[in-house]
């Protein structure tokens, strides 16, 4: 697709695809719990419906569409990329950044366990355990993404055989973005969408933010590779 095509969004217009051609939407769309990264597939209506969103809602992200395209400084659409631009820009924005997201969020999480023991003894052990799911569940994803899927597509000239073997990578890394997502909203909903508790102290404050910023970060990043990378493939 050409850089400055313009999608048509209307209710049968795909999460995957609005959040392809339209990223600053996302912002909104976690505000509103609407999953456009492990269910890009489904039309902006389904979801409406789902969330309990009135239908003026599609009005607004025409809208906001509109602004997105009238703005000098948009971003050139993912789907432009090459598999190994496409990566590249992966690796560069979403897997670095968040490897240092998590490792800073482990040594404040490890605080917040021990300075918050006694507030909120449940919430506390519960924050400290899925983040440390979730850190555990991406590394490892990382490092098959980086040592076996993303070499495989950078191949050129790959045979039937060597993409049916990139096919059945992604298979078994799409369930791990969607055991990521679970993880995630779960965090959401433990810390009352990252809004800290009236006893935070600073370090706390720092924790629910880092994590909204990393989640942000995750949706995004799922988004590109299940509803273009990946999509290659099919």
């Amino acid at each position: 697709m050409k850089q400055n095509q313009i999608i048509a969004i209307n209710g049968q217009t795909h999460l995957g695809e609005l959040v392809t051609y339209f990223p600053a939407i996302t912002s909104r769309l976690n505000e509103l719990h609407i999953d456009y990264c492990c269910q890009g597939d489904r039309t902006l209506e389904a979801a409406i419906e789902d969330a309990g969103l009135a239908a003026d809602f599609i009005t607004e992200v025409q809208n906001r569409y509109s602004d997105f395209l009238a703005s000098p400084n948009k971003e050139v659409p993912v789907t432009e990329l090459s598999d190994a631009q496409l990566i590249d820009l992966i690796l560069e924005i979403h897997h670095q950044p968040e490897r240092v997201l998590m490792r800073e969020l482990e040594q404040l999480v490890n605080k917040v366990l021990l300075a918050h023991y006694h507030h909120d003894k449940e919430l506390v052990l519960s924050l400290h355990r899925n983040f440390s799911e979730l850190k555990m569940e991406l590394e490892e994803h990382f490092a098959k993404e980086e040592k076996e899927l993303f070499p495989a597509m950078r191949k050129p000239d790959k045979t039937e055989a060597e993409r049916e073997e990139v096919k059945s990578l992604l298979l078994e890394l799409e369930g791990e973005h969607d055991g990521a997502g679970e993880i995630i909203k779960h965090l959401i909903k433990e810390t009352d969408d990252f809004t800290p508790p009236e006893y935070a102290c600073p370090t706390m404050k720092a924790v629910y933010a880092k994590l909204h910023a990393l989640a942000d970060d995750i949706f995004l990043h799922i988004a590109k590779e299940n509803s273009v990378l990946f999509k290659r493939y099919e």
